[in-house]
């Protein structure tokens, strides 16, 4: 008879809109500040960056056993200027949150790709009927692409 090892039963990661406290903070700089592009990013401009988006909600958690294993954050931002910034015309525009009509997702960072797909649907969820822009960087020297933008959708989670 073999004895064969029996897979550990997989970890339910729970998502969650960011808010702003200390604890988080921490966590969301530790966790951003370990992958590329951000770990060549002033830590200062970062720290006021991801402060904002925990202050005004504009971002996701995913916690798996207690631990952050993914970050999404986002700024709102009017829409025109949304477009504009997506068809390379124009810089990251100023936020906007209490009127912007859309989103431009400025970080995304997972510790497993398992992670990502739910990560990506939980800023849908969160962005429900806004315009949603993001842009995707390589780390293997290929240029950033802006991509074009989704309109968010609930999800059931």
């Amino acid at each position: 008879m073999s004895s064969m090892a029996t897979p550990a039963p997989p970890v339910r990661i729970r998502l969650e809109r960011g808010q702003l406290s200390d604890v988080t903070l921490a966590a969301v700089l530790g966790c951003v500040a370990r992958h590329p592009p951000f770990a060549g990013f002033s830590f200062g401009l970062m720290v006021d960056r991801l402060r904002e988006q925990l202050r005004h909600g504009a971002c996701v958690l995913a916690i798996e056993d207690g631990q952050l294993v993914g970050y999404a954050g986002w700024v709102r931002v009017q829409e025109a200027s949304a477009r504009q910034w997506q068809a390379g015309q124009a810089e990251m525009p100023p936020a906007d949150w209490g009127q912007g009509g859309a989103v431009i997702v400025t970080v995304t960072v997972v510790e497993r790709r398992p992670v990502l797909v739910p990560l990506l649907h939980a800023i849908s969820h969160v962005c429900a009927g806004l315009p949603v822009y993001r842009m995707r960087s390589f780390q293997d020297g290929r240029p950033d692409m802006r991509r074009p933008a989704i309109t968010g959708r609930r999800y059931a989670f």
